[in-house]
Protein backbone atom coordinates (compact mmCIF):
# COMPACT_ATOMS: atom_id res chain seq x y z
CA UNK A 1 0.00 0.00 0.00
CA UNK A 2 2.98 2.35 0.68
CA UNK A 3 4.39 2.09 -2.47
CA UNK A 4 1.16 2.55 -4.19
CA UNK A 5 0.27 5.45 -2.08
CA UNK A 6 4.09 6.64 -2.48
CA UNK A 7 3.26 6.62 -6.30
CA UNK A 8 -0.02 8.49 -6.45
CA UNK A 9 1.74 11.02 -4.61
CA UNK A 10 4.11 11.85 -7.14
CA UNK A 11 1.38 11.68 -10.04
CA UNK A 12 0.05 15.04 -8.21
CA UNK A 13 3.03 16.88 -8.60
CA UNK A 14 2.94 15.77 -12.24
CA UNK A 15 -0.16 16.77 -12.59
CA UNK A 16 0.73 20.23 -10.38
CA UNK A 17 3.73 20.44 -13.04
CA UNK A 18 0.42 20.17 -16.49
CA UNK A 19 -1.89 22.86 -14.67
CA UNK A 20 1.24 25.13 -14.48
CA UNK A 21 2.05 24.49 -18.13
CA UNK A 22 -1.79 25.10 -18.92
CA UNK A 23 -1.62 28.61 -16.53
CA UNK A 24 1.70 29.76 -18.74
CA UNK A 25 -0.28 28.90 -21.42
CA UNK A 26 -3.34 30.62 -20.75
CA UNK A 27 -1.38 33.93 -19.70
CA UNK A 28 0.67 34.08 -22.80
CA UNK A 29 -2.34 33.67 -25.10
CA UNK A 30 -3.06 36.93 -27.27
CA UNK A 31 -6.27 37.15 -26.55
CA UNK A 32 -7.86 40.24 -24.11
CA UNK A 33 -7.78 39.35 -20.32
CA UNK A 34 -11.04 39.48 -20.15
CA UNK A 35 -11.64 36.72 -22.70
CA UNK A 36 -8.88 34.78 -20.57
CA UNK A 37 -9.73 35.73 -17.09
CA UNK A 38 -12.71 33.33 -16.16
CA UNK A 39 -10.42 30.10 -17.50
CA UNK A 40 -7.49 31.15 -16.36
CA UNK A 41 -8.80 31.57 -12.66
CA UNK A 42 -10.56 27.86 -12.93
CA UNK A 43 -7.05 26.47 -13.50
CA UNK A 44 -5.88 28.76 -10.76
CA UNK A 45 -8.19 27.51 -8.11
CA UNK A 46 -7.72 23.72 -10.02
CA UNK A 47 -3.43 24.16 -8.80
CA UNK A 48 -5.04 25.50 -5.40
CA UNK A 49 -6.59 22.95 -4.24
CA UNK A 50 -4.50 20.03 -5.75
CA UNK A 51 -1.37 21.96 -3.22
CA UNK A 52 -3.81 22.15 -0.42
CA UNK A 53 -5.01 18.77 -0.50
CA UNK A 54 -3.07 16.95 -2.33
CA UNK A 55 -6.18 13.93 -3.04
CA UNK A 56 -5.52 10.74 -4.19
CA UNK A 57 -7.53 7.89 -4.73
CA UNK A 58 -6.51 4.18 -3.41
CA UNK A 59 -9.67 1.93 -5.16
CA UNK A 60 -10.60 -1.35 -5.01
CA UNK A 61 -11.61 -3.87 -7.41
CA UNK A 62 -12.87 -7.74 -7.96
CA UNK A 63 -14.48 -7.39 -4.32
CA UNK A 64 -17.05 -8.99 -5.97
CA UNK A 65 -15.32 -12.33 -7.14
CA UNK A 66 -13.27 -12.33 -3.93
CA UNK A 67 -16.35 -13.06 -2.12
CA UNK A 68 -17.64 -15.28 -4.60
CA UNK A 69 -14.83 -17.42 -3.94
CA UNK A 70 -14.83 -17.56 -0.31
CA UNK A 71 -18.22 -18.92 -0.56
CA UNK A 72 -19.91 -15.78 1.03
CA UNK A 73 -22.97 -14.82 -0.57
CA UNK A 74 -23.17 -10.81 -1.41
CA UNK A 75 -25.46 -9.06 0.56
CA UNK A 76 -25.53 -11.44 3.85
CA UNK A 77 -24.57 -10.13 7.43
CA UNK A 78 -21.14 -12.22 7.32
CA UNK A 79 -20.08 -11.06 3.80
CA UNK A 80 -20.98 -7.79 4.75
CA UNK A 81 -18.84 -7.94 7.95
CA UNK A 82 -15.82 -9.28 6.06
CA UNK A 83 -16.53 -6.55 3.65
CA UNK A 84 -16.03 -4.40 6.41
CA UNK A 85 -13.13 -5.50 7.47
CA UNK A 86 -11.25 -5.31 3.75
CA UNK A 87 -12.49 -1.59 3.58
CA UNK A 88 -11.28 -1.14 7.50
CA UNK A 89 -7.77 -2.38 6.90
CA UNK A 90 -7.38 -0.73 3.59
CA UNK A 91 -8.23 2.86 5.40
CA UNK A 92 -5.72 1.89 8.07
CA UNK A 93 -2.82 0.64 5.65
CA UNK A 94 -3.72 4.03 3.29
CA UNK A 95 -3.74 6.11 6.32
CA UNK A 96 -0.46 4.80 7.71
CA UNK A 97 0.99 5.32 4.42
CA UNK A 98 -0.02 8.92 4.30
CA UNK A 99 1.52 9.85 7.84
CA UNK A 100 4.78 8.37 6.61
CA UNK A 101 4.97 10.71 3.64
CA UNK A 102 4.27 13.26 6.15
CA UNK A 103 6.84 12.86 7.86
CA UNK A 104 9.08 12.57 4.89
CA UNK A 105 7.55 15.27 2.73
CA UNK A 106 5.41 17.32 4.77
CA UNK A 107 1.49 17.15 5.55
CA UNK A 108 -0.84 18.24 3.12
CA UNK A 109 -1.28 22.30 4.01
CA UNK A 110 -4.76 22.13 5.44
CA UNK A 111 -4.01 19.13 7.75
CA UNK A 112 -5.96 19.36 10.72
CA UNK A 113 -6.10 16.34 13.19
CA UNK A 114 -9.94 16.97 14.19
CA UNK A 115 -10.65 15.70 10.00
CA UNK A 116 -10.06 11.95 11.18
CA UNK A 117 -11.30 11.43 14.85
CA UNK A 118 -12.40 7.81 13.80
CA UNK A 119 -9.06 6.85 12.80
CA UNK A 120 -8.29 7.43 17.17
CA UNK A 121 -10.65 4.28 17.37
CA UNK A 122 -9.57 2.20 15.21
CA UNK A 123 -6.00 2.67 15.47
CA UNK A 124 -5.06 4.96 18.61
CA UNK A 125 -1.19 4.34 17.69
CA UNK A 126 -1.85 5.93 14.15
CA UNK A 127 -3.96 8.93 15.70
CA UNK A 128 -0.91 9.74 17.80
CA UNK A 129 1.43 9.60 14.97
CA UNK A 130 -1.05 11.46 12.94
CA UNK A 131 -1.62 14.38 15.34
CA UNK A 132 2.72 15.08 15.38
CA UNK A 133 3.47 14.68 11.52
CA UNK A 134 0.11 15.55 10.18
CA UNK A 135 -0.98 13.55 6.81
CA UNK A 136 0.34 13.92 3.20
CA UNK A 137 -3.09 13.78 1.53
CA UNK A 138 -6.27 14.94 2.01
CA UNK A 139 -8.59 12.40 0.91
CA UNK A 140 -7.21 8.39 -0.14
CA UNK A 141 -10.00 6.03 -0.53
CA UNK A 142 -11.69 7.84 -3.32
CA UNK A 143 -12.94 4.50 -5.80
CA UNK A 144 -12.90 5.10 -9.48
CA UNK A 145 -14.95 3.67 -11.83
CA UNK A 146 -13.61 0.65 -13.21
CA UNK A 147 -16.05 -0.87 -15.41
CA UNK A 148 -13.38 -1.30 -18.44
CA UNK A 149 -10.30 -2.34 -16.03
CA UNK A 150 -12.14 -4.81 -14.77
CA UNK A 151 -13.08 -6.50 -18.44
CA UNK A 152 -9.70 -6.33 -19.25
CA UNK A 153 -9.02 -7.77 -15.85
CA UNK A 154 -11.49 -10.00 -15.93
CA UNK A 155 -12.89 -9.44 -12.61
CA UNK A 156 -15.77 -7.81 -11.06
CA UNK A 157 -15.74 -4.11 -10.52
CA UNK A 158 -15.30 -2.17 -7.88
CA UNK A 159 -17.10 -3.60 -4.50
CA UNK A 160 -20.34 -5.01 -6.88
CA UNK A 161 -21.07 -8.54 -7.72
CA UNK A 162 -22.06 -10.30 -10.61
CA UNK A 163 -24.99 -9.12 -12.14
CA UNK A 164 -25.03 -10.61 -15.49
CA UNK A 165 -22.56 -13.69 -15.90
CA UNK A 166 -23.18 -13.84 -19.58
CA UNK A 167 -23.86 -10.79 -21.91
CA UNK A 168 -23.56 -9.28 -25.39
CA UNK A 169 -21.63 -6.46 -26.58
CA UNK A 170 -21.56 -4.84 -29.60
CA UNK A 171 -18.22 -3.23 -31.12
CA UNK A 172 -18.82 -0.55 -33.76
CA UNK A 173 -17.18 -1.55 -37.20
CA UNK A 174 -14.71 0.79 -38.75
CA UNK A 175 -14.51 1.10 -42.53
CA UNK A 176 -10.55 -0.39 -42.25
CA UNK A 177 -11.79 -2.99 -40.18
CA UNK A 178 -10.92 -6.81 -42.16
CA UNK A 179 -12.26 -9.99 -41.18
CA UNK A 180 -15.83 -8.78 -39.77
CA UNK A 181 -19.64 -8.63 -40.40
CA UNK A 182 -22.55 -6.83 -39.68
CA UNK A 183 -24.94 -8.10 -36.59
CA UNK A 184 -26.18 -4.93 -36.12
CA UNK A 185 -27.14 -1.67 -37.83
CA UNK A 186 -28.40 1.70 -36.22
CA UNK A 187 -30.24 4.18 -36.96
CA UNK A 188 -27.86 6.12 -38.57
CA UNK A 189 -26.34 3.83 -40.47
CA UNK A 190 -23.42 3.12 -38.36
CA UNK A 191 -22.60 -0.94 -38.18
CA UNK A 192 -21.85 -3.14 -35.07
CA UNK A 193 -20.70 -6.62 -34.45
CA UNK A 194 -22.05 -8.64 -31.70
CA UNK A 195 -20.27 -11.22 -29.41
CA UNK A 196 -20.97 -12.60 -26.09
CA UNK A 197 -19.37 -12.14 -23.25
CA UNK A 198 -18.66 -14.70 -20.40
CA UNK A 199 -17.85 -13.71 -16.92
CA UNK A 200 -14.21 -15.14 -16.46
CA UNK A 201 -14.85 -16.81 -13.11
CA UNK A 202 -17.88 -18.28 -13.73
CA UNK A 203 -16.39 -19.92 -16.88
CA UNK A 204 -13.68 -21.44 -14.24
CA UNK A 205 -16.75 -22.15 -12.07
CA UNK A 206 -18.72 -24.23 -14.52
CA UNK A 207 -15.64 -25.76 -15.62
CA UNK A 208 -15.40 -27.45 -11.84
Amino acid sequence: VYKAMHMMDDIIDLELEKVEQIIGKIAADPEDLDVRRVELELWKKIREMARKGRRTGLGITAEGDMLAALGLRYGTQEAIDFAVEVQKCLALAAYGASVKMAAERGAFPVYDAAMIARIREADPALYEEMTKVGRRNIAMLTIAPTGTTSLMSQTTSGIEPVFRTVYKRRRKINPSDVDTHVDYEDETGEKFQEYNVYHHNFVKWLEA
